[in-house]
């Protein structure tokens, strides 16, 4: 009895030093990705959706459960586990990431849980480690991005799965939908395994668990310890299913997920009045994949209307003016993404050989080896690590990691293909998200949530090749080698204008980020490289004009917005700006007319709106002026320009006091506004509070080298 707890000390001690090995072998490289990429402008100046979340989450960390900008517009439990971390180790950009790449290197000791369930030891080990060493999930554990949790979350909820249908009890079941329903919330990209989850469910579940085990599909070894989960796995196909219990059971996990998704959909409810259960964006990013100008795997916004906001998302903001357009009023969130819904549908009825093609082509996308960026490219990311320079990159014959990954997985898809629960789990994991990709579009970000089940299969394919090799099946040999040359050519192929990418966007986001940093002169040169790659590049255009108009370079900037409208007739913006710097140069009756121009185009145009404004108090019309921002206001109340200039009208009519509120609430909205610092150190010193005067200007000459650059 001794030497048998003796044993199984010692046995449970090695598993535990394996799985510390594989998770600081996986850290330790993630730990080193972070010390290069920090390095790179994007460290501190995250864009597009990484902006957006990390903004969400400084919110949410701040206190503002319900503020603003948090209504049913993306899955709300990334930005939670990210407002938490926040709030306990600041909301820095390294702390942060650090955690994260803790999670990254957990979700490899997961992963190696997870193959050791359904294969064994040695598929679970290489599993493991390749995760560990696999580029793009290094890369997208350092990004405020979903992904990391999204795997984390996926990967418990498979095991916990397997391990409920092995032994049910109602907690667990009701866990498993709580789980469910936590990654819903996370990324409801997952929302198509429900259903195959359920049928998974009826397929496998049995009261009788305890008889007639058998190996789930690897072949037996001589050694003791190769198969110790494996042996207890599945349940034999011939086994009696009993209908009652396995539809109570089932009840129970919809009961779990309804416990988790509800408390959204009340808050969504409180918020904007509408009973929505994750969020409002299926619309607008069903459009996006099936649309006359659709490619499958581009995210473009319907126009090129943006945000105000910097917590605002770009594609909701141009999907919500485009659609308030097209029927002449506002609508709701749900009636929105009703109105892109119903156009993504017209679109599929009226040109169905077209939207055959999108399908073909998002089929070949997803189990191609290019790894098709969204908010930022991989590969261009490689310019600051050395480390993702050897575990990332593309050529004309392989597409690495994923063009091995991919070949090798569906090997080990067919060949351990049966009726075995864990195998048929993941296999419709897999196939629940390509046809999710399949329905909208694909991109690496979406794709990377299956990756650590794709290497699972292709681990346990080199070992079963190498037992082919060892028992001298040559037919067997024969037929893998043919099936693994058709589909790494397949995979590793260009069809499609698969890796026809417009790289003007990456040094676009580049020059946003230094421009986010203040290095004007870096962001010029990144925005003017941006336009030699691609002079059609609108954002491009755009920018550089703002960077132009803020240098006081006035002639220029209305250059470079003249050639945006030339292009987009109806880009509202650019109107606005060139009446901006008409103002600056005293022509300020020619300004009104660009700004009327650009509220015709919006009329929500809160930019304009405020230029406006400015343009009737230097005319010293006042009441228009204000007429116009009491208007601006109520669209919207939390543009600091918008109270700024408020607060100037207010001072020039007398009113100290309400000046005062206006240019405090404008510093309120943003700490690092220098007009508002600069109005409100000049209007103490009118007051005569020389104190508060002096401690304001202090504040805005903090900002003068920030706002010279």
């Amino acid at each position: 009895m001794i030497n048998g707890r003796q044993d199984i000390f010692k046995n449970n001690m090695g598993k535990s030093i394996l799985m510390l090995a594989l998770f600081f072998f996986a850290l330790a490289l993630r730990l080193f990705y972070l010390s290069q990429y920090r390095m790179s402008p994007f460290f501190a100046s995250p864009v597009i959706d990484a902006l957006s979340h990390y903004i969400y989450a400084c919110r949410l960390a701040d206190g503002n459960l319900f503020g603003q900008g948090m209504v049913a517009t993306r899955a709300p439990f990334y930005v939670g586990f990210l407002a938490l971390i926040f709030k306990i180790v600041g909301t820095g950009y390294l702390a942060a990431r650090v955690i994260q790449a803790m999670l990254g290197a957990f979700n490899c000791v997961l992963v190696y849980s997870l193959a050791k369930k359904i294969f064994n030891v040695k598929v679970a080990v290489l599993s493991s480690l390749i995760c560990g060493i696999y580029g793009v999930l290094i890369y997208f554990d350092a990004e405020f991005l979903n992904v990391t949790l999204t795997i984390f979350l996926n990967l418990l909820l498979l095991l916990a799965l397997l391990k409920t249908i092995e032994r049910p009890s109602v907690w667990k079941q009701i866990g498993c939908g709580l789980l469910f329903g936590i990654a819903l919330q996370t990324s409801a990209n997952v929302i198509l395994f429900g259903p195959l989850l359920f049928l998974w469910w009826f397929m496998f579940f049995s009261r009788e668990l305890g008889q007639k085990k058998e190996r789930l599909c690897y072949p037996a070894d001589s050694k003791a310890d190769t198969l110790p989960d494996a042996q207890q796995q599945s349940l034999s196909p011939r086994q009696r299913i009993n209908g009652k219990n396995a539809v109570k059971s089932a009840l129970f996990l919809f009961l779990g997920i309804s416990l988790m998704i509800l408390p959204f959909a009340v808050r969504n409810y409180l918020q904007g009045g509408e009973f929505v259960l994750i969020s409002t964006t299926a619309g607008i990013n069903l459009y996006i994949g099936n649309n006359p100008a659709a490619d499958g795997k581009s995210a473009y916004p319907p126009t090129r209307d943006f945000a105000y906001s910097g917590w605002q998302d770009n594609v909701l903001v141009a999907s919500t003016k485009s659609a308030y357009r097209a029927a002449g009023h506002k609508l709701s969130s749900a009636q929105i993404s009703h109105f892109w819904m119903t156009k993504a549908f017209e679109f599929i009825y009226k040109n169905p050989a077209k939207a055959m093609e999108l399908v073909m082509r998002k089929f070949y996308y997803f189990f191609n080896a290019y790894e098709i960026p969204e908010n930022q490219s991989i590969y261009f990311f490689r310019i600051w690590s050395s480390l993702l320079k050897v575990l990332v990159f593309s050529n004309n014959f392989l597409s690495f990691p994923f063009g091995l990954i991919c070949p090798l997985a569906l090997l080990g898809i067919v060949v351990s293909v049966k009726k075995n629960r864990g195998v048929i789990l993941i296999v419709f994991f897999i196939l629940a998200h390509l046809c999710l990709m399949m329905i909208f579009f694909v991109c690496s970000r979406y794709r990377a949530v299956v990756i650590p089940y794709f290497i699972i299969f292709a681990s346990y394919a080199v070992f079963w090749v190498g037992e082919q090799v060892t028992a001298k099946k040559f037919k067997h040999i024969s037929l893998a080698a043919l099936f693994f040359i058709f589909t790494f050519i397949f995979s590793n192929s260009a069809l499609f204008g698969v890796k026809a990418e417009d790289d003007s966007k990456w040094f676009f986001n580049l020059g946003n980020a230094f421009r986010y940093k203040g290095k004007t002169e870096s962001a010029f040169r990144a925005y003017k490289y941006a336009n030699k790659l691609n002079p059609n590049n609108l954002d491009v255009l755009y920018n550089l004009g703002v960077l132009h108009l803020e240098k006081g370079r006035y002639p220029e900037a209305i250059k470079r917005f003249e050639d945006v409208i030339e292009k987009d007739p109806g880009d509202s913006a650019a109107y606005s700006n060139i009446g901006f710097a008409l103002a600056k140069q005293n022509k300020t009756e020619d300004a009104l007319g660009y700004y009327q121009k650009a509220l015709a185009l919006d009329s929500d145009d809160l930019g304009a709106m405020v230029n406006l404004a400015a343009a009737y108090v230097e005319l010293e019309d006042l009441p228009e002026a204000l007429s116009i921002l009491n208007q601006a206001q109520r669209k919207d109340d939390n543009f600091a320009p918008l109270h700024n200039h408020l607060g100037v009208v207010h001072e020039k009519m007398g009113r100290s006091a309400a000046a005062e509120k206006e240019y405090l609430q404008a510093l309120a909205l943003n700490p690092e506004y220098f007009e508002a610092y600069q109005n409100l150190a000049l209007l103490y010193k009118r007051m005569g509070r020389t104190h508060d005067s002096n401690y304001f200007k202090s504040k805005a000459l903090e900002l003068l080298p920030k706002k010279i650059k």
